[in-house]
């Protein structure tokens, strides 16, 4: 488990699976949007092939980012209240559980829809459930539910970080830059 530790800043690992992650995030919403308004073509494929790909890339990182999360130390909060610790805990935890579920929920449209998710036009993943339409439609909900929430609580996530470096004119900011 993370060790809250003394250190001032997180580790570069740790900006780095930050960084990588919210650059990754800020490409897929609206590819994902605007995969979805196309007409069915060989570009609206395409897009979504980058839309999969990419969504399996966060799945990746993530993971590999939780990992880390677990092992290393972290510096302790800055947060002034435990009302604040608490909201920021909170909307960490919800964070990291839209970065599992959305990819974990478009996998599960593809697979139930029968449509094979090749990352990047090269490595095929294995169906993760048989073709079914109430499946595919359950599924289809709960990504659109997780990417309404991902945007809401990344609004949050920006607004706070904001906070800190422009009202309160702490590290919070400066601690997770390089």
């Amino acid at each position: 488990m993370a060790k809250k530790g003394d250190l001032d800043e997180w580790s570069w690992l740790s900006k780095l699976f930050h960084w990588v992650t919210a650059g990754l995030i800020f490409i897929q919403i609206p590819l994902g949007f605007y995969a979805k308004d196309l007409k069915l073509s060989p570009l609206k494929i395409d897009m979504f092939i980058w839309h999969k790909s990419i969504g399996m890339l966060i799945l990746l990182v993530v993971i590999m980012r939780l990992l880390w999360r677990i092992r290393s130390t972290i510096p302790l909060p800055i947060a002034a209240t435990a009302i604040e610790k608490a909201l920021a805990t909170a909307a960490h935890a919800v964070l990291y559980g839209l970065m599992l579920a959305l990819p974990l929920s478009g996998w599960l449209i593809s697979s139930a829809a029968n449509f094979p998710v090749k990352l990047f036009w090269l490595i095929p993943l294995p169906a993760i459930s048989g073709p079914d339409e109430s499946v595919k439609l359950l599924a289809t909900e709960i990504h659109i539910a997780c990417v309404i929430s991902l945007i809401c609580i990344l609004i949050v996530h920006i607004g706070a970080a904001l906070r800190h470096h422009i009202l309160l004119k702490d590290d919070a900011l400066k601690r997770m830059w390089f």
